[in-house]
Parts: C-alpha cells; sequence; structure tokens
C-alpha cells in the first residue's frame, strides 16, 4: 500500500498540529511506524516522554526540539534521537510549517480510531 504525505488523512492531534500514518500496522509493519507530523507556526507538541525511543526527520520549516533539559534548534533536514523516557516537545517557532517524519517501534500501539 502506497500512502502520500500530501493526500494521506491528517489526524488532529492539538491546536495548530496534526499527524499523518505513512506505514503502521494496517500495511503489515511489524517491527516500526512511521508518522508525519505537522506545526503551524507558533504551535507545538505537548511536553511528554515514553518508554520507547524516536528517530525524527526535518522534512521542512524550523523549530526547536525542547528534548529533556536541551534546547536543540532544528531546521529541514536535520534529524535527531530522542531516548525512551526522555521528556521532549517540538516547537515552531518559523514563520511555515514545520513539517517531520517520527519513527517509533512498533510496539509503540496507540489505539487509533
Amino acid at each position: 500500500m502506497k500512502l502520500n504525505l500530501y493526500t494521506a488523512e491528517r489526524e488532529k492531534i492539538s491546536e495548530g498540529v496534526f499527524r499523518v500514518w505513512l506505514v503502521d500496522e494496517k500495511v503489515g509493519s511489524r517491527n516500526f511506524f512511521i508518522r508525519a507530523f505537522e506545526i503551524e507556526p507558533g504551535f507545538s507538541t505537548e511536553k511528554d516522554s515514553h518508554n520507547y525511543e524516536h528517530g525524527i526527520f526535518i522534512l521542512e520549516g524550523n523549530g526547536v526540539a525542547y528534548i529533556e533539559r536541551d534546547e536543540i534548534l532544528i531546521s529541514k533536514y536535520d534529524s535527531f534521537f530522542i531516548p525512551p523516557n526522555f521528556e521532549h516537545m517540538i516547537k515552531n517557532n518559523g514563520s511555515e510549517i514545520l513539517r517531520f517524519i517520527c519513527v517509533v517501534p512498533s510496539s509503540y500501539r496507540e489505539v487509533r480510531k
């Protein structure tokens, strides 16, 4: 099954934050999920932590990743790692949409509607 970031269904996570599922169990993935996020200017993901790791790759835009006590400036084509149980949040501090790919293990298993 093929999905396109720009035509796949966007799911609103919170005000100004959207998620698109690109690879998950619905397409047969057993070990990892690939999600894309879009954050509108001035908005951010909620601060949280999980018992699984994340791999992030920035597609477009600028922002700040807060990981534990670190603030990392992020922009197009940057990548970074979020270790398990590290508190994190990603904020769009630019003037255009911040768009990124997030890869997590399939053990994540979030309940989806």
